[in-house]
């Protein structure tokens, strides 16, 4: 097995679907598959709820009602449905309270982008 020295230039929270696009991607150009990576893209496949497309389209408009990028990404990976789910992933911010209007908004958002 062969590494490749590199650097991290940015750091971003991003949602299953994505995480598999990219590693689909680094499969692909691999001489040698590594065995984890193929069981990583596995278990994203069976995971994600929407395409990678959609999910960067709704971590973006997401943004207009929830400011933590780590929040927008578990929401656009998890596509919660119902008021209890979102609020569950909403209370990890604890210094922000959503209303229900804006709970509302964002389950509308999942909706729009959940794979058919």
């Amino acid at each position: 097995m062969r590494f490749l020295s590199s650097h991290i230039l940015e750091e971003h929270f991003i949602p299953y679907s994505v995480a598999k696009k990219l590693l689909s991607q680094a499969l692909e150009n691999m001489q040698e598959p590594s065995n984890l990576l193929q069981r990583t893209v596995s278990y994203l496949s069976h995971v994600e709820k929407c395409e990678a497309e959609e999910a960067e389209a709704l971590v973006n408009e997401l943004s207009e009602v929830v400011s933590r990028e780590d929040l927008r990404a578990m929401i656009a990976s998890i596509c919660p449905l119902s008021t209890d789910e979102v609020r569950s992933i909403l209370s990890i911010d604890s210094s922000k309270t959503y209303t229900t209007e804006q709970v509302e908004k964002i389950i509308e958002l999942v909706k729009k982008h959940l794979k058919s």
